[in-house]
């Protein structure tokens, strides 16, 4: 089988739907439960069904033919220590930090024109604006109180 990859995290446990987002094997944490779910991963040699399972220190997990080591994080490493135990072995020609930093020019917004609201009238506006209900021709029953219905 392959070289086991050593993936060292600071806070444990983590689950196995946000392992596999961190190393960024999957592009979403609803592929990556629907992977575990379908049994594409395997946790310590076995399948593992469950999507939010914790994974430890010493656990092995095992996605598309890659395996994966879980270590806790010991501090920072130097870049010598890390060559001298073979962590960059896999990366021809690594010659430490090689990233370039360009200048971003500043953006400075103007602030945008004040658009009108939709100023809506009060409560005691809208009551006022109402134009008052037409008596109805049908009164009350006196006996009752009640209106009577028509079905016509």
């Amino acid at each position: 089988m392959s070289q086991a990859f050593v993936v060292e995290l600071e806070e444990q446990p983590i689950e196995l739907c946000n392992l596999l987002k961190l190393l960024d094997l999957v592009e979403s944490g609803g592929q990556a439960k629907m992977l575990i779910a379908d049994g594409y991963v395997a946790l310590n040699g076995e399948i593992c069904l469950q999507k939010r399972k914790k994974v430890y220190a010493g656990d092995t997990v095992e996605f598309d033919g890659q395996l994966f080591q879980i270590a806790e994080f010991s501090g920072e490493r130097s870049e010598d220590h890390a060559q001298e135990a073979g962590y960059f072995e896999d990366q021809e020609g690594y010659e430490g930090n090689t990233v370039e930093h360009q200048q971003v020019p500043e953006v400075i917004e103007e602030p945008k024109a004040t658009t009108p609201t939709n100023n809506k009238a009060s409560s005691k506006e809208k009551k006022a604006d109402k134009k008052p209900a037409a008596k109805s021709a049908k009164t009350k029953d006196k006996k009752t109180g009640r209106k009577p219905i028509s079905f016509g």
